[in-house]
């Protein structure tokens, strides 16, 4: 099964990607496995603790303690989660620092339903 990571520290932004993706299932009859995570730390964490690897990650990049940046540098170096599309959801408006951890995409906040659809149609069509 097709596993997605939400890393923000906001409570709400994670909802609203949550319920974009929940609504991209409903049309379009798929199930995804979807995971939430308040903090680079706790998702690093659980990635090394229980073995998850996620097939898409969508990272904020300000949070309290690691930023998404620093996040995604982690998993680029982690030998199961390297191969992840990661994609950065954002208000920086300074996008080429991310270039180097090679993100899918870069969004900025807020996200839209279209984004959504276009983000999982490229990561569902990948072999």
């Amino acid at each position: 099964m097709f596993t997605i990571g939400i890393c923000d520290d906001r409570p709400l932004s994670r909802r609203l990607l949550e319920a974009l993706i929940h609504l991209y299932e409903e049309e379009n009859d798929v199930v995804f496995n979807i995971y939430e995570f308040s903090s680079g730390e706790e998702l690093l964490e659980e990635i090394e603790m229980q073995g998850l690897v996620f097939d898409l990650l969508f990272l904020d990049n300000s949070m309290k303690k690691l930023t998404g940046l620093e996040t995604a540098r982690q998993i680029r170096q982690s030998k199961s989660m390297s191969a992840s599309s990661i994609v950065f959801v954002t208000s920086a408006e300074d996008h080429d620092q991310f270039m180097q951890v090679k993100p899918l995409q870069i969004v900025c906040k807020p996200c839209t339903q279209e984004h959504i659809e276009a983000i999982l149609e490229k990561v569902l069509a990948k072999p």
